[in-house]
């Protein structure tokens, strides 16, 4: 297994072999981007929205069974099936049963808020 150079930490120089911050620089930098990005709840993701993808993901399970349609990549077997907002909620999408897709974990962050 090929190991990771080290490179200095953005912050304080220290080598680490993390991509850009040292340990303790991308844990206060993580901190600081969950802060600024808001709780799941402040984000409009309540017991309502939870209750609906739950709902989706055990429809989607019973017709197709555990397959991902796939996003950006061919139709999968997948496990770890997830609700999608079709249009993201980012982006003006709703929490209606209509505008909910199912996609697996990896496919949805593929496609984030495209």
């Amino acid at each position: 297994m090929a190991t990771r150079r080290q490179r200095p930490c953005l912050v304080c120089g220290t080598l680490t072999r993390n991509a850009s911050r040292c340990d303790t620089h991308q844990a206060a930098w993580q901190q600081q981007q969950d802060r600024a990005r808001g709780s799941a709840h402040q984000r409009g993701y309540t017991q309502a929205w939870r209750t609906t993808a739950a709902r989706a993901v055990a429809e989607h399970r019973a017709a197709h069974g555990d397959w991902c349609p796939g996003f950006g990549v061919p139709p999968h077997p997948a496990s770890d099936l997830t609700a999608d907002h079709r249009i993201p909620k980012a982006r003006g999408g709703s929490d209606d049963p209509e505008n909910i897709g199912v996609l697996c974990r990896a496919c949805n962050g593929r496609k984030r808020d495209q």
